[in-house]
């Protein structure tokens, strides 16, 4: 009898599960994804199994958070009862002696030496007769009976159990992943409205990346978007501005001497020094209109983008940008003939609502 392969659990930014997936399916040889969940505005979830080493899970650009789960609750009562069928999991979960092993290739020290030490991080959505913190404690409980270890509960620090509450469900899942793959170690420098890293990668990827790619960044901020896509393999040119001196030189601290060959230049993105038909792909984030520009300054700036990106994308190139003024962009593309929407996906960043368009130059 086969034994089932693993179950792995990816958070993304909320919206973002879809291009995950994306990412999970072409990059990775063997996986099969399951299924999504969400848990409100904080972040999407993509299930996948995956047979190979989890290790190579990590290299994937578009996830802020990696977990092996290691027990599932269907039918979930929102009685009492509940916390006990979370404890009595917990303490019989086979499946954690394989999640372990699997933290531990990937830090050998997780957990200490002599007793284990671990943390429970509790979430729910929807109304139940028990409170996060109950099904947190019983969750700890159950793991503390277990005869396999010697288990410790610890306020910070240890292995990390993630239980995930949603109507009639519950998810058990042991993180595999640490901050670094959230907080990105390059990013040293920050501007307000800065894209967090995961969805820089996300607008990036859906540009398609090609080995040939002159890859632009029209509204370059901090860098990050030039730097994700510097990550998903080779490409003739990264070529990113803004119209801000200190962004520009905030994305220079954050490049560094790496990913060459990059130029940054000071500009304004509505007349690039670039010329026609130059660009094979194109990400942006587009000032939201609040704590950058207003929605007036947006209905003069989006217009006069589009009719440059359009100018400088070569036919069949893709521009893949982020707003969360959606009505203004759509008015704008109303009137962009040259530029032909093939993908939208409803996202949420921060808390706000927002939008991710990818266009064809057409």
């Amino acid at each position: 009898m086969k034994r089932p392969h693993p179950l792995f659990l990816a958070h993304t930014q909320p919206g973002f599960e879809a291009i995950a997936i994306d990412e999970i399916e072409r990059s990775v040889d063997g996986a099969r994804v399951r299924g999504t969940r969400s848990v409100a505005d904080k972040n999407g979830m993509v299930l996948f199994e995956y047979p190979g080493d989890a290790r190579d899970l990590l290299a994937l650009r578009t996830l802020e958070d990696l977990f092996v789960v290691v027990a599932t609750l269907e039918n979930l009562p929102p009685t009492r009862e509940a916390l006990r069928l979370i404890e009595g999991s917990a303490a019989r979960a086979t499946a954690i002696t394989s999640a372990l092993a699997q933290a531990r290739q990937i830090a050998p020290a997780r957990g200490g030496k002599g007793k284990l030490r671990f943390r429970v991080i509790a979430r729910q959505v929807g109304r139940a007769a028990y409170r996060r913190v109950d099904a947190q404690q019983a969750l700890a409980r159950g793991l503390a009976a277990r005869d396999d270890h010697r288990w410790q509960a610890v306020d910070d620090g240890g292995i990390e159990f993630w239980l995930t509450l949603l109507p009639g469900e519950a998810i058990v899942a042991l993180r595999l992943s640490d901050e670094r793959m959230r907080h990105r170690e390059y990013k040293i420098e920050h501007l307000p409205a800065s894209l967090r890293p995961s969805a820089a990668a996300a607008l990036a990827w859906l540009t398609r990346p090609h080995d040939d790619d002159l890859f632009l960044e029209p509204m370059c901020g901090a860098g990050t978007l030039l730097i994700e896509r510097a990550h998903m393999g080779r490409y003739r040119l990264l070529l990113g501005g803004d119209i801000r001196e200190e962004a520009v030189e905030l994305a220079r601290a954050n490049i560094g001497p790496r990913y060459k060959p990059i130029e940054l230049r000071q500009w304004d993105a509505r007349a690039l020094p670039v010329d026609a038909g130059a660009a094979s792909a194109v990400a942006v984030n587009l000032p939201f209109g609040r704590q950058i520009g207003s929605t007036e300054d947006n209905r003069q700036l989006y217009p006069a983008f589009l009719r440059e990106m359009a100018r400088v994308l070569r036919p069949g190139a893709r521009l893949v940008a982020l707003t969360g003024d959606r009505r203004t962009l759509e008015e704008s593309l109303r009137r962009a003939s040259k530029l032909a929407r093939r993908e939208f996906f409803p996202v949420m960043l921060l808390g706000q609502p927002a939008g991710v368009y990818a266009l064809e130059r057409v």
